[in-house]
């Protein structure tokens, strides 16, 4: 999660970040409690229902998706966020 924060410091006045947290176990008030305790700075959704998982086909944590403004799929990584930044830029160029 690190790494995330810190992209979003880096590019989130050109790329709009939004977290699913799809803990399984949790109720919201733990969800705020991580979101809070890792100095998460993006807006965060709690899918206690599982439709945003489902509607994205997600098979586990963490993965990561880049949207177009078209909302269009241009990458989609189910590893940590290691490559996220390279596809940024190539999104952005």
């Amino acid at each position: 999660m690190p790494r995330v924060v810190n992209l979003n410091r880096k590019f989130g006045d050109k790329i709009k970040f939004i977290g699913i947290n799809v803990a399984i176990n949790e109720k919201i008030e733990g969800v705020k409690d991580y979101v809070r305790s890792n100095g998460i700075n993006f807006p965060n959704i709690f899918d206690k229902d599982k439709k945003i998982i489902k509607a994205f086909g997600v098979m586990g944590t963490p993965t990561h998706i880049i949207i177009d403004r078209k909302g269009v799929i241009k990458y989609r990584s189910a590893e940590l966020a290691d490559d996220l930044e390279k596809h940024m830029k190539e999104l952005l160029n």
